[in-house]
């Protein structure tokens, strides 16, 4: 049998892919995956009219209701890392731009000093940011070489930092964008144009802070 491709007009299956990839879930009845947002595949695919043709088939995982079965997706909810170009079936695809999946050209410098956060923090963008380098260091004393000597994508820390230092003595030493991890979101004055994200809020909403500091 021949694989189906745009000429198959008549292939029921053809004809549910290109709905679930035109429509939205809520329209076609189907439910989304609830990972696309933070989904290294479906973030790379989106956004370009050419990706989303080529790659039209992914879409009955993101939309079609068929997550479950996608080998990005067991990746990801078991916070696993992401191969480069890993595609719903667990074959390899060609969706990335170079440096554009936020992997090797991306560099995160993690300042907590909880090891539980920062062990979260440090899977968190190991699954979300395939290859990325991942520093952590347990106070800012400990992290100023870095932030003096090295440039980072991003800054994930906490907002006190041992002694008297705050996120505001991190950014008085980079302009990388910040992301503050605190228990109390409401009691504190983070850095100028910094994420603020509440401990313990979980993965999706580390992810999507870092993703809007770095876009």
């Amino acid at each position: 049998m021949p694989e189906c491709d745009v000429r198959h007009r008549g292939c029921r299956a053809h004809s549910l892919t290109m709905l679930a990839r035109i429509l939205p879930a809520k329209e076609n009845g189907m439910a989304a995956c609830p990972r696309a947002s933070t989904c290294v595949l479906h973030c790379a695919v989106e956004p370009s009219i050419i990706k989303r043709v080529k790659f039209a088939s992914i879409y009955s995982f993101c939309r079609g209701g068929q997550h479950e079965g996608c080998a990005v997706w067991a990746k990801l909810v078991n916070a696993l890392p992401v191969p480069p170009n890993l595609m719903p079936d667990g074959t390899t695809g060609d969706y990335l731009d170079a440096g554009a999946d936020g992997s090797s050209a991306r560099r995160f410098l993690i300042i907590e000093d909880s090891p539980v956060f920062a062990a979260l923090a440090s899977s968190t963008i190991a699954a979300h940011f395939t290859g990325a380098e991942i520093v952590r260091r347990l106070s800012y004393d400990t992290a100023v070489d870095d932030l003096v000597h090295t440039d980072f994508s991003a800054i994930i820390c906490g907002f006190g930092l041992g002694g008297d230092r705050t996120a505001h003595d991190v950014r008085s030493l980079t302009g990388a964008p910040i992301v503050v991890l605190t228990g109390r979101p409401d009691g504190v004055k983070a850095p100028h144009g910094a994420q603020v994200v509440q401990k313990g809020a979980g993965p999706e909403a580390l992810t999507s802070a870092i993703r809007a500091c770095l876009a």
